[in-house]
Parts: C-alpha cells; sequence; structure tokens
C-alpha cells in the first residue's frame, strides 16, 4: 500500500505541496517555541549553576545576580572571618552594571564583577578560561572577561579597551557558558575589588559573599547559622537558585505550552481535511478495491500512509529551517554572534510530534474510508 500512496500523492501535487508547507510551517513554530523554552531553562541553570554547593550573602530582598544588593565592606570581612567560612575560597563580590556601557542592539548589559584576587574560581567555578584565569600579581585594570562580552567589544588577549574613560587589559576570557541566549557569566567582567569599586562609584561597598563551607559545616548548617546572626540579610543557596528557576519559567511554560498545543491542533486539522479531501475524490476507486476483496486494514493503511508522507515531508523541511530561523531571532534579540544547533532533546521532542500528526491525522479519514460501501462507491460520480 505505501507505493499506492506514493502514487495519489504525486497526482495531487498542488494539494499536497499546500499541505506541506502548511505542515513545515507549524513544525517550524513548534520547534522554535520548544526551543525558546529548553533555552530559557538551560540558561537559568547555567547561569545560577555558580551558585552550586555556595551560598551567597547578601542584603535582604535581593536574588541572582545580586545587583540591588548594597552592604558595608565590614559586614563582609566580618563574616568572611566567621569560622563556618572557608576563607581561602570565599570571597567578597560587587556586582553593577558597566557605567557608561552602550548595550548593542538591546542586548543583555555587561556585568562588572569585583572580586578578591586570586578567589576568582569562588565564581567561575571550573569554567575553562584562555589565558590567565586569576588577577594575582596583574596590573589595577586588568579584567578576564566572558565570552559573550569579549565579543562584542572586540577585543583577544592583551587588548586593551575603554568604556565611560576607564581603561582595561584584558588578561583573560572564559569560555561560553550559557548553550544559547547570552548568560550573566558570559557577559561579565572580572576585575579587582577595589577596581570595581572605583569604576562603580561605590567605594567600600559590595554586593555579597560568596561563600564556600569549611569542609565540617554543611551548607544548611551555615546559611541557619548566618540567618540567626545577620537576620537583616538573607544567604542565597542552590535551593534558593531553584526555586528561582521555578517561579520565573512557570508562567512562561504554561504560555508557550498553550501556543504549542493550538499549533498541534492546526496542524492535525489541516491533514485530516486534506485526506478527507483525498478519500472523498478516491470514493470509486475504493469502492473497487472492496469488491476485489482489498482488506479494510489495507485501506486504512492506504490513507495513514499517506499522511505519514505529507507531515513527514513538511516535518523534514520545517526541522531544517528551524536553526536558520533561531539564528535569525537570536540576531534580531541583540546576539550578533549567534550560531545555534537544534538540541537533541528538542530534536527528538519535534519528530515525536510530526509522527503523532501524521498518525493521527489520518485516523478519521482512513476509518470514514473503511466504512465506504463497494456497491455505493462503484455508483459514485
Amino acid at each position: 500500500m505505501l507505493d499506492v500512496a506514493f502514487k495519489d500523492f504525486k497526482a495531487k501535487k498542488s494539494r499536497a505541496a499546500m499541505c506541506i508547507v502548511g505542515v513545515m510551517a507549524c513544525v517550524l513554530l513548534i520547534g522554535v517555541v520548544n526551543i525558546v523554552m529548553y533555552e530559557m531553562e538551560s540558561g537559568l541553570k547555567g547561569d545560577l549553576g555558580t551558585v552550586n554547593g555556595k551560598l551567597y550573602f547578601e542584603q535582604n530582598g535581593t536574588a541572582y545576580p545580586p545587583v540591588r544588593s548594597i552592604m558595608n565592606e565590614d559586614i563582609g570581612n566580618e563574616v568572611m572571618n566567621r569560622s563556618e567560612v572557608d576563607a581561602e575560597k570565599s570571597t567578597k563580590a560587587l556586582f553593577a552594571p558597566l557605567q557608561g556601557d552602550s548595550v548593542p542592539n538591546g542586548g543583555n548589559p555587561r556585568m562588572v564583577v569585583g572580586l578578591t584576587p586570586g578567589k576568582e574560581r569562588a565564581f567561575i567555578g571550573n569554567v575553562e578560561v584562555d589565558g590567565k584565569s586569576s588577577l594575582v600579581g596583574e596590573g589595577e585594570n586588568a579584567v578576564i572577561m566572558g565570552s559573550e562580552a569579549a565579543k562584542d567589544f572586540n577585543v583577544t588577549l592583551g587588548d586593551t579597551f575603554t568604556v565611560n574613560d576607564n581603561e582595561f587589559e584584558v588578561v583573560g576570557i572564559m569560555e561560553k557558558v550559557g548553550s544559547g541566549w547570552p548568560l550573566t557569566i558570559d557577559n561579565s567582567l572580572i576585575m579587582s575589588l577595589p577596581y570595581a569599586q572605583s569604576i562603580s562609584d561605590r567605594p567600600d561597598f559590595i554586593s555579597t559573599v560568596i561563600i564556600e563551607p569549611n569542609a565540617e559545616y554543611s551548607v544548611q548548617t551555615v546559611e541557619n547559622n548566618l540567618q540567626d546572626a545577620y537576620p537583616k540579610y538573607v544567604t542565597y543557596s542552590e535551593k534558593d537558585a531553584q526555586k528561582t528557576i521555578d517561579e520565573n519559567l512557570k508562567g512562561v511554560m504554561v504560555f508557550m505550552n498553550m501556543v504549542i498545543a493550538m499549533i498541534f491542533a492546526v496542524s492535525m486539522v489541516l491533514i485530516m481535511n486534506v485526506m478527507m479531501m483525498s478519500v472523498k475524490e478516491k470514493t470509486k476507486e475504493i469502492g473497487t478495491m472492496r469488491a476485489i476483496g482489498t482488506r479494510k486494514r489495507s485501506i486504512m493503511s492506504l490513507i495513514i500512509y499517506e499522511s505519514l508522507i505529507l507531515s513527514s515531508i513538511g516535518g523534514i523541511i520545517g526541522i531544517l529551517l528551524i536553526p536558520p530561523t533561531y539564528n535569525l531571532l537570536g540576531m534580531f534579540m541583540g546576539a550578533t554572534s549567534f550560531n545555534f544547533t537544534i538540541p537533541t532533546t528538542v530534536l527528538v521532542q519535534v519528530a515525536l510530534i510530526v509522527l503523532v500528526i501524521g498518525t493521527f491525522s489520518g485516523l478519521l479519514p482512513a476509518y470514514l474510508a473503511n466504512r465506504i460501501s463497494p456497491i455505493e462507491a462503484l455508483r459514485y460520480e
């Protein structure tokens, strides 16, 4: 029956082409929406991954990145000297937007991250760095750049650039952390804490203390102790990071899934209408097949095969168009060096959707085809 389905497909080229274009558009939209959700989730997890196993001690009511948190550096010194804190792996930190920075195409703002030289890993974790991964022994204006910040400023190792009369020397460039949309760490300029305070007009102030607990203390114990000692401040933990992810994604995911459901329904109706027209046009042919002994199962297979052919061709074209479409969307959103490939999980999801669309949209037409009476079909004009 598969060869017959291909013949029917070739015989109705214009109608098949319109159906394929419709399925292609639907698959393209479903794929892009799925990838937006995937990138949002992986982006938040990647950005908040810097909190993994650590605590961010900050001003009450703030979160990550703690740009709205401002506290006196003396408080940070007190926290750093506590017995629960591993002072060698912890650091005071200042997070602030880069003043005088002209963000290209409405993209994400570059972030100044001031740290104690030698303790950069408290923020960047295991991220690979091309060049120097430490500011120890470097000049006052030395910076380790996030991958996106380096691209936006068009700088490489050893280059210097100026923003708002402040000169920076690039001593290291981090590898890209985010898989899609740029993250805070990708847009950061890591520099010494005193220089960050100076260019941000925040002398003697910090945003947070990035805490690595001592080995004999659990993260929860340190969090409870700090909360008791400093009730006006909060400790932002991995648990809070997960809560932030869930809160940020919940509403968006519901909306996106509603969009996918509507697009899915449109695809189903589109192919179903085409297949019902096909069944009506083949009424006499189906009656002849029934009259010579063709089984109902074979008739049903014929209709479903044709439905699958239409959905598969449209689906394959739609899948192939997803990367360039998403790259274009990324460029419109300000990611000037966007280069995207479809994640395997999203590819599998879209392929399954195409299979479901092709199979289920052919079931009703196949059922109607099986109800055709051979005698009435032979009389059909």
